[in-house]
Parts: C-alpha cells; sequence; structure tokens
C-alpha cells in the first residue's frame, strides 16, 4: 500500500499555495479569519514568500511522483508553468490576473494528477 504522503503530496502542496498566495492578495475573508483565530503574523511577507516557495515545491514534487506512476508528463508540465507563473506575481510583477490564472492552473494539474493516478 503506498504511503499517505505519496498519494496526497500535490493535493496537500496546491491547498498550501493557494493559502499562500491568497494571503499575498490580500484575500481579505482569509486574512480576517487568520486575524481572528490568532494567526495574524502570518500576514507578513517574511513568513508568506517562504511558505509559498515551499508549497509550490511540494506541490511540483507531488506531481513529479505521480508522473512516475501514470507516465504522462502533462499534469507536471502544467504545474511547472503555474508555478513559474506564481513565482513571477511574487517576484516580478504583481498582477492580481497573472496570479488567478496560475493558482487555477496549479489546481488543474492536482485534479489532472489524481484522475492520471486512478486510471493508471
Amino acid at each position: 500500500m503506498k504511503s499517505f504522503w505519496k498519494r496526497h503530496t500535490d493535493k496537500v502542496g496546491v491547498v498550501g499555495s493557494i493559502f499562500a498566495a491568497l494571503c499575498c492578495l490580500g484575500f481579505s475573508a482569509l486574512l480576517s479569519i487568520l486575524s481572528a483565530i490568532g494567526l495574524g503574523f502570518l500576514i507578513n511577507d517574511a513568513v508568506l514568500l517562504p511558505l509559498l516557495i515551499v508549497f509550490l515545491l511540494v506541490t511540483l514534487l507531488g506531481l513529479a511522483l505521480g508522473m512516475r506512476e501514470h507516465r504522462r508528463a502533462s499534469a507536471l508540465l502544467i504545474g511547472i508553468a503555474s508555478a513559474a507563473g506564481v513565482f513571477i506575481f511574487i517576484f516580478i510583477a504583481f498582477n492580481k490576473v497573472l496570479a488567478a490564472i496560475s493558482v487555477t492552473g496549479l489546481v488543474i494539474a492536482t485534479i489532472l494528477n489524481v484522475r492520471l493516478r486512478l486510471r493508471a
């Protein structure tokens, strides 16, 4: 039986990436919830940027593990392009449209990876 992390690394990574990206975008509902439950310290770029990078790497690792299982590169390629988009959004051009497209791409890559794993 496969371990939990081998099967769910991509999903954990994409949820963490979405969380960090929404915080970076200043999504007011999420920021309010974090402040209300005492996690307001997370709303600091010094915390969010490394957290986002770690979760992007976890997502890509999960997609790579999935590719090893189902032997199709499509989900990993979409994930790499989307992670690059998020990286560009954070460090080069703060563009909310690019961020939304990139985060959507990460979700699509994860869903595709899950579907390809189920078929394999």
